[in-house]
């Protein structure tokens, strides 16, 4: 099962362009708000797929986060459920986050958070939608 999860994951990043490599991703897991860092499952797959995570596995896997730091930060993409996206709006100093522009911020569904937010087989799917929205630039996939 994992290998063919592997294979799914690799299939996922060959579909991002070139030029989507290497952008600098803030995934938020919940509005406290918590991210999900490079140890996580979810920094593992965006690693995978050529994103840089602007959490650090030093901070643990899953770290709340002072919003000043993701405003420090200045990432290119922000990956959130839709529940959260407007709480985001109303963090002193986030007006100011490039990444907040509609075409920067991939909004998932609840749905898609709960395939996104829980390890297994289905991330398959989770590497599938992060792949788009980083694919895309833009709004959800």
């Amino acid at each position: 099962v994992w290998r063919s999860i592997d294979a799914a994951v690799n299939a996922a990043a060959q579909s991002i362009p070139a030029s989507a490599k290497g952008q600098r991703v803030y995934f938020e897991v919940s509005p406290a708000p918590y991210g999900a860092s490079e140890s996580s499952f979810i920094g593992e797959t965006l690693q995978r797929l050529g994103a840089r995570n602007i959490l650090s596995a030093s901070m643990g896997p899953f770290p709340q986060v002072n919003p000043e730091f993701v405003v420090r930060a200045q990432p290119d993409v922000i990956m959130v459920g839709d529940s959260s996206v407007a709480l985001m709006r109303q963090r002193p100093g986030w007006d100011a986050l490039q990444a907040l522009r509609p075409q920067h911020v991939c909004t998932f569904t609840a749905e898609q958070s709960d395939v996104l937010l829980r390890p297994g087989p289905r991330m398959v799917e989770a590497a599938r939608l992060m792949a788009q929205c980083l694919g895309a630039g833009k709004g959800a996939p």
